[in-house]
């Protein structure tokens, strides 16, 4: 298969512009339907790029930034799952798919993307043909109560003066060292560009019917089990999909997923997506 070539690009959306990070086939073509991957919180599109890459020898792939992540503008006020949801129906829509377009893509997505997927696919079912999790955001009422009180709320940027480097100590002095300094650099950037809106994805999240929703869908589905805080999570998820296949891959840690694991993860994706309906 041929390398990758990638470009940046911004789309229209509800909330302003929304960026993404595009990875394609080049001059050897794409027909095989196209992939967007949706990422989680606080990050952005940059999070799957050694896996966006990998997909992209045969395809063409897009990583946007959720709205108010990495480079898309982001909302005025709170907004829900099906606002995010919205928000990447236009972009797919802006880059020439779905009904009205050149038809339906494939989608990727894990934590905040898992639920911003599944909510694309019930509430738009012509704009997505398959999709894959790499981990599920289905939580009971009490691991919302728990993770609100880890993750909601504003940042702590201007009542903690140590916020910044504490976050900074964890993510890249003290992140894995099977990522390169650099990657871990880039990584801790994207997390603080959201800045003092990064709570408004959480509060969608806990807010969100995921395991209602997760019953609506109609599409063939790919759940991956990695080493993650959502694993338990992650199986429950799918049982509750009536088309899902769901695969065991907990020696894959989440963190490194898409960078040391990226080529198996990519395989397991292709395998999927290229079996015929």
């Amino acid at each position: 298969m041929s390398e990758s070539v990638a470009r940046r690009l911004y789309v229209d959306g509800p909330f302003g512009q929304v960026h993404l990070r595009e990875a394609s086939p080049g001059a050897a073509g794409a027909e095989k339907t196209p992939l967007i991957c949706f990422h989680q919180s606080p990050m952005s599109g940059i999070q799957y790029r050694p896996f966006q890459d990998e997909m992209a020898t045969d395809r063409v792939v897009w990583c946007p930034d959720t709205p108010g992540f990495g480079g898309s503008d982001a909302p005025p006020d709170v907004v829900t799952v099906g606002d995010y949801a919205n928000a990447m129906a236009a972009v797919i829509e802006g880059l020439g798919y779905g009904a009205n377009g050149k038809g339906p893509v494939d989608v990727f997505g894990g934590h905040t993307g898992s639920v911003i997927g599944t909510e694309l696919a019930v509430s738009h079912p012509d704009m997505v043909r398959k999709i894959a999790y790499p981990s599920i955001a289905l939580f009971s009422d009490e691991q919302k109560t728990m993770m609100m009180q880890r993750f909601g709320g504003p940042p702590e940027y201007f009542t903690d003066p140590d916020f910044v480097g504490a976050t900074y100590k964890q993510t890249v002095l003290d992140g894995n060292a099977k990522l390169d300094p650099e990657r871990r650099l880039e990584l801790f950037t994207e997390r603080l560009r959201s800045g003092m809106k990064a709570w408004y994805a959480p509060e969608a999240v806990m807010s969100y019917d995921a395991a209602g929703q997760l019953k609506k869908l109609t599409q063939p589905a790919l759940v991956l089990v990695l080493d993650d805080m959502l694993a338990e999570n992650t199986r429950l998820a799918g049982s509750l999909i009536s088309d899902s296949t769901i695969v065991e891959m907990t020696h894959i840690p989440h963190a490194l997923a898409w960078d040391v694991h990226a080529a198996e993860i990519a395989k397991a994706a292709r395998t999927f997506f290229d079996t015929a309906l």
